[in-house]
C-alpha cells in the first residue's frame, strides 16, 4: 500500500473518531434528534411493530366515527399501530398526498375510502408494488390493484332505498298508476363510486313504477350545499313528492329544507317524503320529528375492524412469503351489510352497545 493510500485511511478514521465523540457528547448533554430523525419518517425496521392507516374520504363528520372506532378495537386486539387521518373535506389531491405521505413513512399497510375510483389507481399500484398492503373499505376502486374492497353492497342499498320511497310514496306500476309521483336524488361528490352505485340501485328498483325522477342534483359532501341544492329542487318542482339522499350529508340538509318549506307555506305538511343515509344524531332526530321517513344503516364499526384484520394478514403473508395471495375475482369484496331503519327501529340505534371489532 503506498504512502498516500496510507495517509487518507489515517484521515478518514479520525473524522469518523469526532463523529463519534461528538454524538456521545450531544447525548450526554440530553440534546434531542432533529425533526428530520423521527421514528415516523422513516420505514418500518424490520421486527417492529407494525403500522396501519385508514384514509376516509374527509374526518370530521359522525359517520366515520363507527369506522375508526372498530379500527381502533381491531389494532389493539392484534397488538398493532393504526391510524384514522384523511382530509378535512373530500378532497382527492389532498386525499393522495396522505396516502402518499404512508407509503413513504413505510407503512404495512393502508385501507383507503376513495373520493374517486379512478383517480387513486395510480397510488394504489405505488403501494403495492412497495410491498405495501391496500384494501378499500365504504368506497371501492374495482379497476385497481387493491387486495379487497370492505364495506356496503351499494348497489343493493340503493334498491332497499327505492323500495322504501315506494312504500312511503304508496307507488303503483306505472300502468295502474293515476299520476306521477316526482322524487329528487341527492348525490355527493360526482365521482364517488359508492354514492353512484347508490344512485343506480335505487333508479333499477323504482324502476317501472309510478316514481318519476328528476335530474340528479350533488352536494360535494357539504352540509350546507346539501340544504342549497334541496330549497332549489322543492323550488323548481313545486310537487315534489320525494328525496333519496346517497350520503349522510343529505339527510340533514333536505330535512333542514323541508322544515323551511313547511314554515313558508312552499310544502304540505307530510307531501314531501325522504330516504336518507346512515344513522348520525341528527338523522335519527329527523326521523323522530317526522320530517325523514327511513334511513339506511351501514356497519360502520365492522368495515374499519375487518380493514384491519386483512390488513394485517396481507401484511404478514408479505413478510413471510415476499407476495400476496391475491382473493380471485368475485371473492374480492367482503359485503359488510346494510338495514333499513323506520322510526320504530330509531331506539335500537341509539342504544348501539360500544364499539367493538364489529364482527
Amino acid at each position: 500500500m503506498n504512502r498516500t493510500v496510507v495517509q487518507g485511511l489515517g484521515l478518514v478514521v479520525v473524522a469518523a473518531a469526532i463523529v463519534v465523540v461528538a454524538v456521545l457528547a450531544g447525548r450526554q448533554k440530553g440534546e434531542k434528534p432533529s425533526a428530520t430523525q423521527t421514528p415516523s419518517a422513516a420505514p418500518t425496521p424490520p421486527g417492529s411493530e407494525m403500522r396501519f392507516a385508514l384514509v376516509p374520504k374527509s374526518v370530521g363528520h359522525p359517520y366515520w366515527e363507527g369506522v375508526r372506532e372498530g379500527m381502533e378495537a381491531a389494532a389493539q386486539e392484534a397488538g398493532v399501530k393504526a391510524i384514522f387521518h384523511g382530509p378535512s373535506a373530500a378532497n382527492i389531491d389532498e386525499q393522495i398526498r396522505i396516502i402518499e405521505d404512508f407509503i413513504t413513512q413505510g407503512y404495512d399497510g393502508i385501507g383507503i375510502s376513495p373520493n374517486d375510483p379512478n383517480t387513486v389507481k395510480e397510488v394504489i399500484k405505488r403501494a403495492m408494488d412497495k410491498g405495501i398492503a391496500v384494501v378499500t373499505f365504504d368506497s371501492d376502486s374495482p379497476d385497481s390493484d387493491r387486495l379487497l374492497y370492505i364495506g356496503t353492497d351499494n348497489r343493493e342499498a340503493g334498491r332497499v332505498g327505492g323500495r322504501e320511497m315506494a312504500r312511503l310514496l304508496g307507488a303503483k306500476p306505472k300502468a295502474e298508476a293515476s299520476g306521477e309521483l316526482l322524487v329528487q336524488i341527492i348525490g355527493g361528490m360526482q365521482g364517488a363510486w359508492n354514492l353512484n352505485e347508490r344512485i343506480a340501485g335505487f333508479k333499477e328498483a323504482v324502476e317501472g313504477s309510478s316514481i318519476r325522477l328528476c335530474d340528479v342534483l350533488f352536494n360535494e359532501e357539504n352540509p350546507d350545499t346539501s340544504l342549497r341544492v334541496a330549497e332549489d329542487a322543492i323550488t323548481t318542482h313545486s310537487g315534489l313528492r320525494g328525496f333519496f339522499c346517497s350520503n349522510a350529508f343529505g339527510g340533514p340538509g333536505v330535512a333542514r329544507a323541508i322544515k323551511g318549506a313547511l314554515q313558508r307555506g312552499k310544502a304540505k305538511q307530510g307531501q314531501i317524503r325522504v330516504v336518507a343515509f346512515d344513522t348520525t344524531e341528527d338523522i335519527l332526530n329527523y326521523i323522530e320529528e317526522g320530517i325523514i321517513g327511513c334511513t339506511l344503516a351501514q356497519e360502520t364499526r365492522k368495515m374499519g375492524g375487518l380493514s384491519v384484520e386483512r390488513l394485517v394478514e396481507f401484511a404478514r403473508q408479505h413478510k413471510q412469503q415476499g407476495k400476496f395471495e391475491r382473493p380471485p375475482k368475485g371473492k374480492d369484496v367482503i359485503d359488510t351489510g346494510v338495514k333499513a331503519v323506520r322510526p320504530e327501529d330509531v331506539k335500537d340505534y341509539r342504544t348501539k352497545p360500544a364499539a367493538g371489532k364489529g364482527k
